[in-house]
């Protein structure tokens, strides 16, 4: 690939995967085997899209179709509700009370429904219309992109949040730019990514092919991460690890070659500590958390 880097306008990469990708839920792989590239100078790997209209395959909601979960309001916030309290904990309550909360990327806004009841002003952002009349409803301000945030609002945000958005976006670098232009000074945005240095990438090729995905563009070290945030503005990008999944997944995926979810397999719990807390130790988790901050 010779194409310049979209985040440093590089031109080096090196093919750091080359194979079937994920296409949709476990077992859709794609056709042919394809290359993820890695930029040589800012780190991060790029997945050339497969998707001919990436804005529409996400406004339509044929992304949902494709993980075998639907559009409805109602399942969404089944599959998502419980996750909800850990994305405010990765912020602080604190951060929020009395303050304008921007969620960019927020599907059907189950964050948003979370900090309503102390935050200031709610602005959810998300392509998918099908979404839209149900937020709107719930008190919400509603836009399609961070772009269409009016100029009104643009460095009025108290605080932003992004959770497993970037890596699904084309421009990684205007899409933090897009969001940095609404928050205030001092601001802050909270976003999580998967981990490109997850230590199953690296030791399970059938899991690789899992990991790398058709939505998914860009794929992200802490490194990289931090170098997106500093070229997009930001004063400082704080990251930290999580891993969400315990030894009995990481087990299983070795033997049966697909994801089972936790506890599949009985391990003793302090051996499934010791597990999760060496790869956060060793930054080897399977998922990045950060808070990007503004100047003063």
């Amino acid at each position: 690939m010779t194409s310049p880097c979209l985040i440093c306008g590089a031109t080096s990469w090196r093919s750091c995967y080359h194979g079937s990708i994920r296409m949709g839920s476990f077992g859709k792989k794609s056709p042919a085997d394809l290359d993820v590239w890695e930029c040589g100078d800012c780190g991060a790997r790029y997945l050339p899209p497969v998707m001919a209209d990436i804005e529409a395959y996400y406004k339509s909601g044929e992304y949902r179709d494709d993980l075998s979960q639907g559009n409805a309001v109602d399942e969404y916030f089944r599959l998502t509700d419980n996750d909800q309290p850990h994305k405010l904990d990765l912020i602080g309550m604190h951060q929020l009370r009395g303050k304008s909360v921007a969620d960019i990327g927020c599907g059907a806004g189950p964050f948003l429904d979370l900090v309503k009841g102390f935050a200031s002003r709610t602005i959810a952002v998300e392509p998918n219309q099908c979404y839209h009349e149900s937020m709107r409803q719930r008190g919400h301000d509603v836009y399609t992109w961070a772009q269409d945030v009016p100029a009104s609002l643009a460095g009025q945000i108290d605080a932003a949040v992004s959770y497993s958005v970037l890596e699904h976006v084309e421009n990684p670098l205007r899409f933090l730019q897009d969001i940095r232009r609404l928050l205030k000074p001092g601001g802050i945005l909270a976003i999580s990514t998967p981990n490109a240095d997850d230590w199953m990438v690296e030791n399970s090729a059938d899991y690789a092919a899992f990991f790398y995905r058709k939505v998914h563009l860009w794929y992200f070290t802490a490194m990289a991460l931090r170098r997106l945030a500093a070229l997009a503005g930001f004063e400082s990008c704080q990251v930290t690890f999580d891993h969400r999944f315990d030894l009995s997944n990481a087990m299983v995926w070795m033997r049966d070659k697909r994801p089972s979810g936790n506890g599949r397999l009985s391990f003793d719990t302090t051996l499934n500590a010791a597990w999760r807390e060496h790869l956060i130790r060793e930054g080897r988790s399977d998922y990045l958390y950060a808070i990007l901050k503004v100047a003063p």
